[in-house]
C-alpha cells in the first residue's frame, strides 16, 4: 500500500507482521529442542507471543485508521 494524501505509510504496512516472525522463530526453537516437555512449553509460549503480537498489530492499525478516517 502506498501513501494516502502525502502521509507516510505506517510501519505495519512496511514490515512483515511481527506475529509471523515470532511464530517462525518459535517453530525453529521447537525444532531445536528434544524433550516433549520443552516442546509443549515452547509451542505454548510461541503461540501466546504470536497472538499478543497480532493483537498489538491490530490495535495499532485500528488506532491509526481511526485517526486518519476522512471526515464528512
Amino acid at each position: 500500500m502506498g501513501q494516502v494524501r502525502g502521509r507516510p505509510t505506517p510501519w505495519w504496512y512496511k514490515v512483515p507482521p511481527v506475529a509471523v516472525s515470532l511464530i517462525t522463530l518459535s517453530a525453529v526453537a521447537i525444532a531445536l529442542h528434544l524433550t516433549v516437555g520443552v516442546l509443549v512449553v515452547s509451542l505454548g509460549v510461541g503461540l501466546a507471543a504470536g497472538l499478543l503480537a497480532a493483537l498489538a498489530h491490530g490495535v495499532a492499525q485500528q488506532a491509526h485508521d481511526a485517526r486518519h478516517r476522512p471526515r464528512r
